[in-house]
């Protein structure tokens, strides 16, 4: 009897769960009006048999044309909501946010160090404090005092690129860096290998690894995983939550003391960080309370921004592939700018209104392949009822935008009039909805755009060529998980100027020998 005992209890508890299944579906079906449409959930394992785990947002993009665009589905003991389309997306997130505003929260949330991410924080008082502080530092009438900063952090972009053009994901990422750190730390970065920069870096490389949507619906439906012992055989959660919890305190703590440090011998320059501490002081609200938020804000936004899982370098790798796929859109995309800057300055902020094709093309690539295209899932505050389907309390929800004719095509056009102008489709999908949506969106538009503009104005994306002068094929490969990127292609990246590049480089730019360029790459 003893040998027999865990296969019982095993046994019991899976009837027990199957059971409790049975009844709450019967429940729901009969006590409110209909769930959403969606594949039928088995007992236990819910649709997660149907699911490409890697990327789930293929199989709801599937599901779609069986179901529409709002289907119920179960992922083991998690019921989900899945929004498919702009128009349910738009009613229920802004139409409806005092309900669909709070955040599906999670036990692998505070193991992996993701407690203080203000894009998961359930709405209330803490996430509202966040978003205060956010909203000061990024809302857009704040956007231009930080245009300088990113003009030069492109102008260097392009120098890196000059210099090692196959190298072309790191500058993306030290453009980002470069701009990003005095605006949040008042910190310059000292070389590809900062420490600071390092430490954070760190910290979210781990967290895209750890919280995939597969592992953490394992974490989720078995908890005790996360209670063994890191030294225990196969205890790989819980190893990589001990990993996580080092780097997000380091990623918190390491930047803000270099803050505090300048604060207090009066050499602090106004950045996220010393302008919320000093109106801090002003304040009679708990300073405790908010020196918290202040570590927690700034190590977010660093993260959200800068990083190579982030929407924005992933984006310009996009951005890149489609250049290079689309030879067409790239010189139509460089005519614009010959005919309306010509070949003796670079592209700024002030020459956005007049680039309308430079405008299409950003707002294709966020569209083409979005580097969320999981989203960010919602959760309701009350249950409600939707077009006649019961949307209970608490549920999450995701979506995933279908709505334009060939979306695997890329095509800037789809945002243009015939005309020319540019139509008033501006893409919130790639940033959110309602009240949770990216507070650093203006300052994310402006990087992407004036990094593409640049680019286009002074380099050309082509295929790499084998020994032979043969085109080498680009087959686009993206990697798995919440974030996506495409992965490392090869691709040959020239300058438009035929001679003597790095000198109009100085000329256009006006960085002079600031920049750390050779003097063998000024000669002749």
């Amino acid at each position: 009897m003893l040998d027999d005992g865990p296969g019982l209890y095993l046994a019991t508890i899976t009837l027990a769960l199957a059971v409790v299944s049975c009844f709450r579906t019967y429940w729901l079906n009969h006590s409110c009006p209909p769930l959403p449409p969606g594949p039928t959930p088995l007992p236990i394992v819910g649709n997660v048999l149907s699911l490409d785990t890697a990327r789930p947002w293929l199989t709801f993009n599937a599901w779609r044309s069986t179901y529409g665009d709002i289907i119920y589905a179960r992922l083991l003991n998690k019921p989900v909501i899945v929004v498919n389309s702009e128009e349910v997306a738009r009613d229920l997130f802004e139409g409806r946010s005092n309900i669909y505003s709070d955040k599906p929260q999670s036990i692998v949330y505070k193991p992996f160090a993701s407690d203080f991410n203000t894009g998961l924080l359930p709405y209330g008082d803490r996430w509202r404090l966040h978003r205060r502080i956010f909203h000061q530092a990024f809302r857009p009438a704040q956007i231009p005092t930080y245009h300088a900063v990113q003009l030069r952090s492109a102008h260097k972009m392009l120098f890196s690129l000059l210099q090692d053009p196959d190298n072309y994901a790191s500058h993306f990422q030290m453009f980002i860096l470069s701009f990003v750190l005095p605006i949040v730390y008042d910190y310059e970065l000292k070389a590809k290998d900062d420490p600071i920069a390092n430490v954070m870096k760190r910290y979210v490389e781990l967290i895209v690894v750890a919280l995939t949507p597969g592992a953490t619906v394992v974490m989720e439906t078995f908890p005790f995983l996360l209670k063994l012992p890191s030294w225990f055989p196969g205890a790989t959660f819980k190893r990589a939550s001990v990993e996580c919890l080092k780097a997000g305190h380091d990623t918190k703590d390491i930047p803000f003391q270099h803050v505090k440090e300048r604060m207090s011998t009066g050499d602090a320059a106004p950045c996220l960080v010393t302008d919320t501490l000093n109106r801090m002081r002003l304040s009679e609200e708990d300073n405790t309370v908010i020196t918290a938020a202040v570590k927690e804000t700034a190590a977010i936004a660093f993260a959200v921004i800068s990083l190579p899982s982030a929407q924005t370098i992933s984006t310009l790798l996009v951005f890149l592939l489609a250049m290079v796929l689309h030879p067409e859109v790239q010189a139509k995309a460089q005519a614009e700018i010959d005919r309306v800057i010509g070949k003796d300055r670079l592209p700024d902020f002030d020459d956005r209104p007049a680039l309308p094709y430079i405008e299409a093309i950003l707002r294709e690539t966020l569209r083409w392949h979005p580097v969320f295209p999981f989203g960010a899932p919602n959760a309701t505050t009350t249950s409600d009822v939707y077009k006649g389907y019961f949307i209970p309390k608490g549920w999450a929800m995701t979506h995933d935008e279908t709505k334009y004719p060939s979306p695997d095509e890329f095509k800037p056009e789809r945002f243009l009039h015939e005309d020319g102008s540019l139509t008033s489709d501006t893409m919130p999908l790639g940033f959110g909805w309602g009240r949770r949506i990216c507070v650093g969106r203006h300052l994310a538009d402006t990087s992407l755009w004036i990094a593409i503009a640049s680019f286009l104005a002074v380099f050309s994306a082509h295929k790499a060529h084998d020994e032979h002068g043969m085109d080498i094929p680009v087959v686009p490969k993206f990697s798995a998980g919440l974030a996506i990127h495409p992965e490392k292609f090869p691709c040959c990246i020239v300058p438009r100027f035929p001679d003597a590049p790095v000198k109009v480089l100085v000329r256009l730019t006006g960085l002079g020998l600031s920049v750390n360029i050779t003097s063998e790459l000024l000669k002749d």
